[in-house]
């Protein structure tokens, strides 16, 4: 994914930006140049002034695990540190941790205190808005222009309102793709095997003749893969954006609405629940928590991509190891919440915020680092194709059980600046630009909704959410319209309905301020 989830984005998205996101905060002033910081004076980071800057310091940088076969991370770490410790005498040191319990550590350490200096954070994953509520994060405006000209030069302007809480930046909005497409990859040889003209399935409905193809003929086969937080492919949502957890925009309408009254969510989630009566997901869906390693397997015909931006499955065919096709079915409209598809703060207990900046700012200055810490080391982890030496490397990845080593791109933040690989192509790359600069953009774009007076009722509604997406998902319910009603009953009972009334007055004021 460019995300590789995107959400890959997203995994998948950016791994995969994958419609699995969480809203973010509104800032105090929105509309106000000072949200969007501007580099100034030369690209290299402010000179160190005082001798305790000059002595060596550790950095760590706690990350959600991008794949399962991390394993050289020793020797990557210590090519890195020659320029890291060139540029600003520190020693940067990875905490990788599995998906499973990725959020329940990083709660567990902002609960308890402990000491970190850069984390991984995004609109869904590890939420920079749940982060910001509780004090985890450190604000970073005042570093940012002392220490992070290179990142400002780089980081997309739009970006920074995304990423803005009352007036003040609280983390770095990574190089990404702003309205990452939604796929539908499919098994090659299955589709080939059975003829199928995969490029005319636009949607989850459309799925099921080649779902009931493969039910009745692989017995090995599960049709249609879905996790625990990875919803299928095809199940899109057109013309809503995001405002947070339950309440989305209706672009067309010019409203706010509940997500469970949006006709096409309700559809497609009765279609999950047809689908998991008729044996094309497995029984065991809602539990599984690595949608990659279930990818990964093999043992399932349609899948949802991994970010790719064309329709060869390259993309997905580099993240799972086997051929794949794919057809692009939706490209979704830029919103404030597609900009932090990836995002790094710095924590509030951090020992060395300046230094962490520099450290940060050292990635996004120097292509060859933050390549190195992306792909690996050359012979090991990848090989070179072409341009060796140069800033316009290509390069092949390891991929499938051969790869030992992957931290994508927008994770670490200078997405334009990756080699050309099957990660992502150059021309993907100029693509995804593209794309940004040309694609429609949300008409509330730069609103950001600050649930401090609501914050008790979010976190009821994020505690529904939490116990009953996994089911509504994969479509695991008994009866479909008894679970829909009881969700929507205990939405309304945690307060979902006084959420959309404080984001409809916030939303007004806005509007005034800004249209």
């Amino acid at each position: 994914m460019s995300t590789g989830n995107k959400k890959t984005k997203q995994v998948v998205g950016s791994m995969i930006s994958m419609g699995l996101v969480v809203s973010v905060v509104l800032s105090g002033c929105s509309s106000d140049k000072k949200d969007e910081p501007t580099a100034t004076g030369t690209s290299s980071a402010a000179p160190k002034t005082t001798e305790a800057a000059k002595e060596l310091v550790n950095i760590s940088w706690y990350m959600r695990k991008p794949i399962d076969t991390m394993k050289d991370q020793e020797a990557i770490e210590a090519e890195a540190n020659k320029t890291i410790k060139s540029a600003v005498n520190a020693n940067l040191h990875f905490t990788f941790i599995d998906a499973a319990s990725w959020e329940d550590k990083m709660k567990l350490m902002s609960a308890s205190g402990e000491p970190y200096d850069l984390v991984f954070t995004s609109n869904w994953t590890n939420a920079i808005d749940s982060n910001v509520q509780k004090g985890a994060f450190l604000p970073l405006d005042d570093l940012l222009k002392k220490y992070g000209q290179d990142i400002l030069a780089k980081v997309d302007k739009r970006a920074w309102k995304s990423v803005t809480y009352n007036g003040k930046i609280m983390a770095i909005p990574s190089q990404s793709p702003f309205t990452t497409p939604s796929g539908i990859v499919f098994k090659k040889d299955l589709v080939t095997k059975y003829n199928v003209d995969y490029k005319k399935i636009k949607n989850l409905q459309d799925l099921e003749p080649f779902l009931e193809t493969i039910k009745k003929n692989e017995p090995t086969i599960t049709p249609l893969l879905v996790t625990k937080t990875v919803s299928a492919a095809g199940d899109f949502i057109a013309d809503n954006t995001l405002v947070t957890k339950g309440i989305r925009y209706d672009e067309k309408a010019n409203q706010l609405v509940l997500e469970t009254d949006i006709p096409q969510y309700v559809n497609n989630y009765r279609t999950m629940h047809d689908y998991y009566v008729k044996g094309y997901v497995a029984k065991d869906a809602a539990i599984k928590t690595d949608f990659t390693a279930e990818a990964k397997s093999g043992k399932y015909a349609v899948m949802r991509d991994s970010g790719g931006y064309s329709e060869d499955g390259s993309k997905s065919t580099a993240l799972f190891g086997f051929p794949t096709a794919e057809s692009l079915v939706y490209y979704p409209i830029i919103s404030t919440s597609n900009m932090v598809g990836a995002a790094t703060a710095i924590s509030k207990t951090s020992k060395n915020p300046e230094r962490a900046m520099e450290l940060l700012n050292t990635v996004w200055k120097d292509k060859k680092l933050s390549n190195t810490l992306a792909y690996g080391l050359e012979g090991k982890n990848y090989t070179v194709k072409s341009g060796a030496g140069t800033d316009a490397m290509s390069v092949e990845a390891k991929s499938g059980a051969e790869q030992t080593w992957a931290i994508w791109h927008n994770w670490l933040g200078p997405l334009w600046d990756q080699w050309d690989s099957g990660w992502n192509s150059k021309a993907s790359l100029e693509l995804m630009q593209k794309n940004n600069n040309e694609a429609k953009t949300s008409a509330i774009l730069g609103f950001l909704f600050n649930g401090e007076v609501v914050k008790s009722e979010i976190a009821q509604v994020n505690a529904v959410y939490a116990e009953m997406l996994p089911i509504l998902i994969t479509g695991a319910m008994p009866d479909y319209d008894k679970f829909l009603g009881d969700m929507k009953q205990r939405l309304k009972d945690a307060g979902l309905e006084k959420i959309k009334a404080e984001a409809q007055k916030q939303l007004d004021a806005w509007k005034a301020q800004n249209q």
